[in-house]
């Protein structure tokens, strides 16, 4: 099939790609693909599946990942392991961007690039018929390229040890970007919940700076309700954020009905 016929939807990425804020919605809870098509007539861009926190199966990640692409909101799945098994899989499913918790050293980094990426930036296997590309058979050198430019790899920073190695975590090829885990940083400097701590603020200006330097994105999460924050690192560069989730968007409209 020729190349000008095949591509991979991914509208986050063009987004963030072009310097635009974009928010992205979590989605915990919510498993059927109803929710893929509430968040695109809502306007939202890419939605945020969290494995990590939840007790979400595979086969339910694909389901919702599948409907994500269909109805055009980039389906991005945090993993919770950096094991191969689970990289290959949801990448397999149609992952327009695989976020990897808890990264922290160059080695580790490495490593993810070349079990989640195609020859010549990694060893992922071939499989055929992707659902990112609409089950259309292409040849192997086609899909290897598309999906290793198209699909993202973005580990997340979430001790100060990763923040002083965000540089070299960049330079990375087959590194697509960085998600600052507030939350973890937070506890793992010791002030946990303590979003105006210079400890805080200063961290996340050194990877989101280091993203700027290297022209990869870099995303926030954890401070959905610190829009303060959230447009200070927008203005220094950072690009994308974790700005609601599914369990508290119904929840909030839960307690406005029983007022």
């Amino acid at each position: 099939m020729a190349a000008s016929t095949v591509h991979v939807s991914n509208p986050w990425r063009d987004r963030i790609l072009k310097g635009e804020v974009c928010s992205v919605m979590s989605c915990k809870y919510f498993i059927t693909n109803e929710i893929a098509m509430m968040a695109r007539m809502a306007g939202i861009d890419g939605m945020f599946i969290d494995m990590e926190h939840n007790v979400m199966i595979i086969r339910e990640v694909s389901q919702l990942v599948t409907a994500c692409n269909y109805v055009g909101v980039s389906p991005i799945v945090r993993i919770p392991s950096k094991s191969h098994w689970h990289l290959s899989r949801i990448l397999d499913a149609g992952a327009a961007a695989v976020v990897i918790p808890h990264c922290e050293t160059v080695a580790q980094v490495e490593g993810i690039v070349k079990d989640a990426k195609y020859a010549p930036l990694g060893r992922r296997g071939c499989a055929n018929n992707q659902p990112i590309l609409n089950f259309q058979s292409v040849s192997t050198n086609l899909q290897n390229e598309l999906l290793n430019r198209d699909t993202m790899v973005i580990p997340m920073i979430e001790t100060p040890g990763a923040v002083e190695l965000a540089d070299e975590f960049l330079a990375i090829p087959g590194v697509d970007g960085i998600l600052v885990g507030s939350n973890d940083l937070c506890t793992d400097l010791n002030i946990p919940g303590e979003y105006d701590n210079p400890l805080y603020i200063n961290s996340v200006e050194k990877v989101v700076k280091a993203g700027v330097k290297a022209g990869k994105p870099i995303g926030i999460g954890g401070i959905g309700g610190r829009l303060d924050l959230l447009e200070k690192f927008f203005t220094l560069g950072a690009t994308w954020s974790l700005s609601g989730a599914d369990g508290a968007m119904v929840q909030a409209g839960m307690k406005q009905l029983g007022k």
